[in-house]
This record gives structure tokens, sequence and C-alpha cells, in this order.
């Protein structure tokens, strides 16, 4: 009876094992086998997740493993998610080395040789020793890398700058930065557009409201300096005025003159041919041309010209400040939306998983050697897995409007990565040349010296303020004038006249003000000295946390591409022996969140290696892939 029992449970594990294995054939190409059903968490959802981890002898020994399975269904081609496929490299040491690039030119960044970060080394090109289960790759030991001779360089640059990338023209924004949609049709998705990394920068730098606003600064700031130049010349005024007066005070005299010739009229006494008194009015012209010039004897103009163009300077390298984080910005919201299309790739998978465990639990228990307890856990797991695919589309919507956001495209456009997810490239400075790089290149740095010099001129200016200022004014005067007295010997005619006059001014007590204004440009001078050391700590402290973050992630990529070959295995494991009737659904279940796991875990690893790649470049800042001298 029990020979009997152990036939029937392996005549049903057979028969489930065959169900599936016709499943797969009828949905896949016929060149893949019935194991790969139990690889589907490798999706194909329009990118591939790249792994560089030496995978020969795993995909030599067992090449069903780098078979992708189950094509993609139409909700994962709109959620535009990556695909999570390892690629087998063509050799054990290119398989361990991360994307080659173009050579950078040797004065780029520094001068002589450089070291590699420690862990990005080639490895050495022998066979790793398989293991007798699933044939895991072991990492080999690194290569020393002799000095000058870095093993990888800097991203190639773009033909003719970053602008040239030609990013859809569909993702342009609207010209008018004070429009205001009104209706729901106004901001509507209407199109989703897949951009590359640098076609994101490209738009980020071209419809960046911050660096516009930054190069508006930098105008007001040269018309500032153009203001202060002004000072270098003198003023040239010209004041012409025209009056029309007829005196009051000469309408009294008449009016008295008047009342006195009626008294003689009426005694009779009013000489012959006597004229009636009249108040004339009189018309002038008046012409000045005035020339006046401050001698400038103790340097205040020149201190306000050389505060303006430290100014001027100050926002120029703020400029930079901010197309630099701008970029990092960019990058860093363009890989978390790699990150969360994985995300949904992987919950998919797991779905899939949890969906075809199921299906053995219900097969084993119509057969009568499963238990309806196996069935609700599949179920419940099924249920559960459910809902984090849920959750991970809603964090890639949330990050697809968050790059959205950055970028300032179309309020109809979405976005998608188009770029695979893979390594973004290497480091081949040392720490202690990228924290030398990074006090060199960081605006920040630069900014509280020229800030300190701006404080310097303004405290010369206010010190010269407070001396004796002279000023020398030249002025031409032309006056017209003429009479309504027809008596040939009034007061009419043009004439001209000048004056030369200098002026001497000396503000000798204003109750300590100026020394009080000295005093608060020495402590803004030491402010800026305080906090040039301050930032000086964090550039360092910056460099190194990405450096040290960079080195753990590229370690962590060959270590999680482990744990997924092995996660695989124990879940392709599992599965035969449950459907053999040997082992238990919490099993499956186990293998399948183990899985989920491992391959969350890869791809965190690469997204973080990238971010930590972002974080080194910015920390150093002004490499000479950034293109700054094209922004816009």
């Amino acid at each position: 009876m029990r020979v009997f029992r152990q036939i029937i449970v392996v005549g049903v594990g057979a028969a489930i094992t065959f169900s599936n294995a016709a499943q797969s054939a009828s949905a896949q190409p016929p060149a893949q086998s019935q194991d790969s059903l139990a690889l589907s968490n490798q999706l194909e959802l329009g990118q591939k997740v790249r792994s560089t981890s030496n995978t020969v002898a795993e995909s030599a020994s067992d090449p069903e493993q780098s078979i992708a399975l189950n094509p993609p269904t139409s909700e994962s081609q709109q959620q535009g998610g990556a695909n999570i496929a390892s690629t087998p490299a063509t050799g054990p040491e290119q398989a361990s080395k991360p994307q080659q690039a173009a050579p950078a030119s040797p004065s780029t960044l520094s001068q002589g040789g450089s070291t590699p970060l420690r862990g990005l080394e080639p490895k050495d090109a022998q066979q790793p020793s398989p293991s007798p289960l699933n044939n895991v790759p072991v990492r080999s030991s690194p290569v020393p890398i002799l000095r000058g001779t870095p093993n990888e360089s800097f991203p190639p640059v773009p033909p003719r700058g970053i602008l040239d990338t030609k990013p859809p023209a569909s993702l342009e924004p609207n010209p008018n930065p004070l429009q205001f949609p009104t209706k729901p049709e106004d901001v509507r998705i209407e199109q989703t557009e897949a951009i590359t990394l640098q076609q994101a920068i490209d738009l980020a730098r071209r419809n960046s409201q911050t660096l516009q606003i930054a190069q508006q600064q930098i105008k007001q700031s040269q018309s500032a300096v153009r203001e202060q130049q002004a000072a270098l010349f003198p003023d040239l005024t010209f004041q012409m005025g025209a009056s029309r007066s007829v005196s009051a005070g000469g309408q009294i005299g008449v009016q008295s003159q008047i009342r006195r010739l009626d008294a003689l009229a009426a005694k009779n006494k009013l000489p012959a041919n006597t004229a009636t008194p009249q108040n004339f009015g009189s018309t002038a012209l008046n012409n000045t041309l005035q020339l006046s010039y401050d001698l400038d004897i103790f340097g205040r103009r020149n201190a306000n010209i050389r505060a303006a163009r430290e100014q001027l300077r100050f926002r120029e390298l703020d400029l930079e400040r901010q197309a630099e984080q701008l970029r990092f910005d960019t990058a860093e919201a363009y890989y978390n939306l790699q990150n969360s299309d994985g995300q949904v790739a992987i919950r998919q998978a797991s779905v899939r998983n949890a969906q075809q465990s199921l299906r053995d639990a219900e097969a084993l228990e119509r057969a009568g050697v499963g238990t309806r307890f196996a069935v609700l856990q599949a179920q419940a797991n099924l249920a559960n897995e459910q809902q984090q695919l849920s959750v991970a589309r809603r964090d890639q919507r949330v990050a697809q409007r968050r790059l959205a956001e950055i970028l300032n495209i179309s309020q109809s456009a979405n976005l998608t990565a188009a770029d695979p997810v893979e390594q973004a490239g290497s480091w081949r400075l040392s720490l202690e040349e990228s924290i030398v790089q990074a006090f060199k290149n960081r605006p920040e740095l630069e900014q509280q010296l020229v800030q300190r010099d701006i404080s310097k001129q303004q405290r010369r200016s206010i010190q010269a303020g407070g001396l004796p200022q002279v000023n020398v004014t030249g002025s031409y005067n032309f006056l017209g004038q003429t009479s309504d007295n027809p008596d040939p010997f009034s007061t009419r005619g043009w004439a001209s006249g000048y004056a030369l006059q200098a002026n001497l001014t000396w503000n000798i007590f204003n109750g300590g003000a100026t020394r009080a204004r000295v005093k608060q440009r020495d402590a803004d001078i030491a402010i800026a000295e305080s906090r040039f050391d301050q930032l000086r700590n964090q550039v360092r402290r910056e460099v190194e946390q990405a450096y040290f973050g960079l080195e753990s992630s590229f370690e962590n990529i060959e270590t999680s591409e482990a744990g997924v070959l092995q996660s695989r295995e124990a879940l392709r494991l599992a599965r035969l022996r449950f459907q053999a009737g040997v082992g238990t659904q919490t099993d499956v279940i186990q293998a399948e969140t183990d899985l989920t796991r491992a391959e969350r875990n890869r791809l965190s690893a690469i997204v973080t290696y990238n971010l930590g790649l972002s974080s080194l470049e910015r920390a150093v800042s002004n490499l000479p892939t950034n293109n700054l001298s094209d922004a816009p």
C-alpha cells in the first residue's frame, strides 16, 4: 500500500511538471525548457538590468538560467518597467569589469598617473570554481594596477557638448512662464516619452527655472558693475529754463503813480504830455551747462567697482553650483525612476511565482495528496504579492512625475527611462586625488573667498567715505532776456558767463556710525573665513562618504548576483520537492520570498552604485564630462 501511494505521488508530481512545461511552451519560443518556468522572475519589460559580475561559469553550466521568460504583458508595458535579465559576459575578465568608456584627456583632471578606486580594478582572468549545487561563480582576487594606467575613464563626451542630445520636441514646455491651466484636459497625460539620462540632463539645463533665475541675477550683477564704473566719468548736465513774468510789485507801483497823476489832474497841475504808467512784463531764456567730477582722492570709487565685480563673480560661481546640483538632482531622479521600474518588474515576477505556487497547491489538492492549508497559504501569499505590486506601481508613478517636475516638461507629457539599468561607469581617481580635486573644483569654496573680498572692498569704501571728499564743478551760463517796455534803454539782450567751483566735504563726526560699519565688514570677513574652513571639511566628508559608498556598492553587485543565482536554484528545488510531495508549501513561499529579496538587492546594488558615482561626481564637481561651458 505504501509503495502504491508513492507511485501516485510521483505520478501526480510528474503530471504537474509536464503541465507546467506545456503552459510555458505555449506562451514562449520552443527553444526554452520546462525548467524555465521556475526562472520566470527574469522579466522582459522594456529594459535590462545588466549585471557585470562574472557569470561565465554559470552560463556554461546552466544555460537555461540566462533565458528571459514570460513576454511582457500590456500592463507591464504601460508601467515602463525594467527588464531583470542577466546578461552573460564573453569572458571572465570582461564580465567582471564595468562598462568601458572612451578615455579622457590625461590633463583633464590631474597631472601624472592616478590610482583607481579600490574594488574597481579588473578581476583576474581565471575560471571561477563552480559550486557543486548551483554553480555560483566565485569572486576572484583583483590584480594590482600600476599608477598611470587607469583601468577605466570617464564616460565619453557627446559631440559639441551635452546640448546636442536632441530630446523629443513634444517635451518642450509652454514658452509662456505664466501659463495657468484651468481645465482638466490641460493637465491630462496624453503621451509618454522614453528618454536617456543625457537627454534628461539636457532638458533640465534648458528648462530649469533655477538656472534661468541665476542667469538673470548675473545680468543684474553685470549692470551693477557698469553702474559703479560710471563714477569714473564726470557728470555733465544741461539745464534750460524759459520764463515769462509780470511783477506784482510793479503793478502796485503803477497803481500808485496813477493815483498821484489823478490827484495832480484834479488840481490842474498835471504836466502836458504825461504818459500813462504801465506795468511791463519780461521774457527770459536761461541755459546752463554744468560739469562736475569727484576726485576720489582716497579710493572710494575704485573700492565700489571692485566690490561689484566680486559680486558678479559670486553670481557666476552660484550659477556653476546650481548647474552641478541640477545635474545631480536629475541623475538622482532618473536612477530612482529606474529603481522603481525594476521594483515593478520584480513584484510582477513575484506575483507570477505566487500564482504558479497556487496552481501547484490546487493541483495537489485535487489529486488528493495536498492539503487545504497549503492552498490557503498560497492564496494569502498571492494577495500579499499583489498588494506589494500595487505599492511598487504607485512609487513608479511618483518617480515619473518627480523627474518631470525637475525637467519642467510639457504638462501633458510623461517620462520613462530609456537607459538600461547597468553600471554607469567607474571612478579612476584615488581617494586622496579626489579630495584634492574637490578642493580645487568646488565653487562653494571659491564663493567664500569671493565673499571675503567683497567685504574687504566694502570696508575700504566705508573708510574712504569718512575722509574728506573733493568735488570740482564748472558751469557755463547763456541768458537771453526781453521786455515789453518799448523804451530802447530797457533791460533786454543776450549774455553768457561761467563759474568754477571746488568743494571739500568732510564728515568729521557722525556719532561713530562709520566705525560701526567698518566693524560689521570685519565680522563679515571673519565669517567668510570660518565658513570656508567649515565647507572645506564638509567637502572632504562628502567626497569620502561618496567614495566609500561607491566602493561598497561595487562589491555588493557581485554579492547580490550570486545571491540571485542561489535563490533561483533554491526556488526550483523547492518546487520540485513540493510537486513530488516531499516538500511543503511553506518551503516554496520562503524560497519565493528569498528570490524576491535577492532580486531587489541586486537592483538596489546597481542603482546605489550609480547614485554613488553621481554623488562622487557632484562632490568633486567640474569634471570633463559635465560640460558646464555648454550650459545655456
